[in-house]
């Protein structure tokens, strides 16, 4: 979306819920961290593309999309900037987490396997 100077600002929905402020940290800070954790304890987890930390790192990517889509359900939803957010912002948010998380999960079974020789 292109800087607008003419659009006037509008103020980000006031979030009123406990709920979807839980859903906003987790997608937005918690999940992503959690992320990196479960990546690491994957790589010092030695070899093995099935384990209780690949089952975790699955998880929390779900969590993740969920929580992005109790927010988004909330009428709430703003994006990082604290833009009001739209089902397409959702979209994206999924087209960008899957392959990413994907790519962050081999990366680290194939760092696990490297360590393993």
């Amino acid at each position: 979306m292109a800087f607008d100077p003419n659009r006037s600002p509008q103020a980000p929905p006031e979030i009123t819920s406990i709920g979807v402020l839980a859903a906003r940290v987790v997608w937005m800070l918690m999940g992503p961290l959690a992320l990196l954790v479960l990546a690491y304890g994957i790589v010092r987890a030695g070899p093995g593309w099935r384990t209780a930390w690949d089952a975790a790192f699955l998880i929390v990517v779900a969590l993740m999309i969920g929580a992005r889509w109790v927010e988004q359900r909330s009428g709430t939803a703003t994006t990082v900037t604290g833009e009001p957010a739209s089902p397409v912002h959702f979209r994206r948010y999924v087209r960008v987490l899957l392959p990413v998380a994907a790519a962050g999960w081999i990366a680290a079974n194939l760092l696990a396997w490297g360590g393993a020789g």
